[in-house]
C-alpha cells in the first residue's frame, strides 16, 4: 500500500473535476485514488481518456441541470414504492387507485422531468460511438444506448413538452420505467453516466493543461517539465537519470520540499493512470510508492521525529528487500538527530541503496560534508535547487540543476529579519 499522505492527493481532485453532479465526483475521486497493480491494468484506465481526447469527445459536454439530476434520482426512488393495480379498465381504475390518485401532480411533473433528461442524454449519447472504446466500456455504452430506444424518447418528450399525460400514459410510463426498464438496466445507466461524466472530467483536463500520460519503463527516471498542480505561476523542471539514488541539495526555501511533493504527485498519478503534469513521464512501474516529507514525532506510539524517520527508511528497506520496486521520497533525512550522526547514517544509508537491485530513492539534505565522503559512481546523483546572492541578499530560481547547492543562507535570513538586534536589544540595560 502507497504511504502518500503527505503528498495531499485529495487536494489535486478540484484541478480535475469538472462534473455536474456528486455521483460523477465520487466516481472521479475514486478513479484518482485508485492504483491498479500493474502496468497493464493502468494503459486500461488510460485508454478510455486517450479515446475521448482522439475522437474528440472531451470538446463535448453533458448539458444537464444538477438540480434535475437530483430530483430525477428521487422521483425514480419515489416511483419504485408505487403499486400499480391489477389489470383491467386501467382509465377508469387508475384514479380511484388511492396511491395514484394522492401521487398525480407529482406523477405527472415528474414524468415530465424524467424524460426531459432522459431526451436531453438520449440526443448525446446517440452520437457516442462504442466501437471507439475498450471492451467493459463498450458493452457499457451499448447498453445505455438500447435502454433510450426502448423509451422511445423522442416521441414521448414532444408529448410530455405537450401537456399533462392521461391516466392510461402514466401507467404505461410506470409500467415501462419500472419493468420493461430493469433494476439491473438502472444501475448499469447511471453508473455509465456517471463513469462517462468523469472520464470526460479527466480527459479535459488532460487537454486543458497539457498533461500527458505515463510510459512504464524497464529502467531510468524521465520527468520533464513537470510541475505541483496547486501552484499558480510554476517553475517547470526535469530530471533524467538512470541512478537509485537521487540527492537534492538547496538553500533554506529553495523550493527542495515543493519540487518533492511534485515528483511524489506526478510518480503517483501515472500510477494511478491519471493525466500527469508534465510534457514527458517515463518511469518504471512501482510496487511501493512512499513520501515522508512531513514527518512529525508519534505522541501515541511514544516516537520521536528520529525514530519516525528510522521506521519509514525500516518500512522501505523491508518493501525493497521483498522484491517490491520501490520509490521513496526522504525530505531532509535524519534531521530528527545530531549532525555527526546524521551525516554518519545517511552516508551508510546513501551507500546501502545504491545497491539495490531495484528502486528509485529521492533524499534532501542540507548535510554537506557528504559530498566530501560519498564515492563517485552511477548509482547516485546529486541535484540542487538553484539560489543566488543579489546585492547580499538570497534570489530562488526554483530551477533544479546538477550537481551540489553550496550556498547557506541561514545567515543572511536570520540578519535580514532583523533578529541580532532584537536579541541584542537587552545588553544596553545589563
Amino acid at each position: 500500500m502507497p504511504d502518500i499522505h503527505d503528498l495531499n492527493i485529495r487536494a489535486l481532485i478540484p484541478v480535475y473535476d469538472t462534473t455536474r453532479n456528486p455521483d460523477a465526483r465520487e466516481v472521479l475521486t475514486s478513479l484518482l485514488l485508485e492504483l491498479p497493480g500493474n502496468p497493464e491494468l493502468i494503459y486500461k484506465k488510460q485508454a478510455v481518456m486517450k479515446t475521448l481526447i482522439h475522437h474528440g469527445y472531451h470538446r463535448t459536454q453533458l448539458d444537464y441541470s444538477p438540480v434535475d439530476y437530483g430530483e430525477v434520482q428521487a422521483f425514480l426512488h419515489r416511483l419504485g414504492q408505487i403499486e400499480l393495480p391489477a389489470a383491467g379498465d386501467v382509465v377508469t381504475r387508475i384514479f380511484h387507485y388511492k396511491t395514484l390518485r394522492n401521487d398525480q401532480y407529482m406523477l405527472q411533473g415528474g414524468l415530465r422531468q424524467l424524460i426531459g433528461f432522459m431526451d436531453t442524454a438520449d440526443r448525446y449519447f446517440s452520437f457516442i460511438n462504442p466501437a471507439h472504446f475498450p471492451d467493459e466500456f463498450r458493452r457499457r455504452l451499448i447498453i445505455i444506448q438500447e435502454i433510450f430506444r426502448k423509451m422511445q424518447l423522442p416521441a414521448r418528450a414532444v408529448a410530455a413538452r405537450s401537456g399533462t399525460f392521461t391516466a392510461k400514459e402514466i401507467r404505461r410510463l410506470i409500467q415501462l420505467f419500472l419493468h420493461e426498464i430493469t433494476a439491473g438496466e438502472w444501475h448499469i445507466f447511471w453508473q455509465t453516466f456517471n463513469y462517462w461524466e468523469a472520464w470526460l472530467s479527466l480527459a479535459n483536463a488532460a487537454v486543458r493543461m497539457n498533461m500527458v500520460f505515463a510510459e512504464f519503463t524497464s529502467g531510468g527516471f524521465e520527468l520533464k517539465d513537470f510541475y505541483h498542480l496547486l501552484i499558480k505561476q510554476p517553475v517547470r523542471n526535469s530530471i533524467c537519470t538512470d541512478a537509485s539514488v537521487l540527492l537534492l541539495t538547496g538553500a533554506n526555501m529553495s523550493g527542495k520540499s515543493t519540487l518533492l511533493k511534485a515528483m511524489g504527485c506526478c510518480v503517483y498519478l501515472a500510477h494511478a493512470g491519471m493525466p500527469v503534469p508534465a510534457s514527458v513521464c517515463r518511469i518504471p512501474f512501482y510496487n511501493g510508492i512512499s513520501a515522508a516529507i512531513n514527518l512529525r514525532d508519534d505522541l501515541q506510539s511514544g516516537y520521536s521525529h528520529f525514530m519516525m524517520e528510522v521506521q519509514q527508511l525500516k518500512q522501505t528497506l523491508h518493501a525493497a528487500g521483498g522484491g517490491d520496486n520501490c520509490f521513496a521520497i526522504f525530505d531532509e533525512l535524519f534531521r530528527g538527530t545530531n549532525a555527526d550522526d546524521a551525516t554518519d547514517i545517511s552516508l551508510q544509508t546513501i551507500e546501502g541503496l545504491v545497491t539495490s537491485p531495484k528502486g528509485f530513492f529521492i533524499i534532501s539534505t542540507h548535510l554537506h560534508a557528504l559530498e566530501g565522503l560519498l564515492t563517485p559512481g552511477p548509482g547516485w546523483k546529486a541535484m540542487h535547487m538553484a539560489c543566488m546572492l543579489e546585492e547580499g541578499l538570497p534570489r530562488f530560481a526554483y530551477q533544479l540543476q546538477e550537481g551540489w547547492g553550496r550556498l547557506k543562507i541561514g545567515r543572511i535570513i536570520f540578519e535580514q529579519e532583523g533578529l541580532p538586534a532584537m536579541l541584542g536589544q537587552w545588553k544596553s540595560l545589563t
